[in-house]
């Protein structure tokens, strides 16, 4: 059934959309909704861009892999030395 949501239907939906598939009805409700809701509208093209930047830090990391600073890997060496 077609029906008008509210703001905060809207972003609940929003968010259970980056984990999963929404059923019809809630696509197209969320549609409908985000047609006449600049506030919303605007929310879900940031949520995307947010989406987006997190997957490219993280792989960003992912291939940078761990990062230590000279202090730190100063003291790993004593400790190393110590024990052996």
């Amino acid at each position: 059934m077609l029906r008008l949501i509210n703001c905060q239907h809207a972003t609940m939906l929003l968010e259970q959309q980056a984990d999963h598939a929404l059923a019809r009805e809630q696509r197209v409700n969320l549609w409908l909704h985000l047609r006449y809701c600049p506030y919303c509208n605007r929310y879900a093209k940031q949520t995307v861009l947010i989406a987006e930047w997190a997957r490219a830090s993280a792989a960003a990391r992912a291939q940078a892999g761990p990062v230590l600073s000279e202090a730190a890997k100063e003291r790993m060496r004593e400790r190393l030395a110590a024990a052996g």
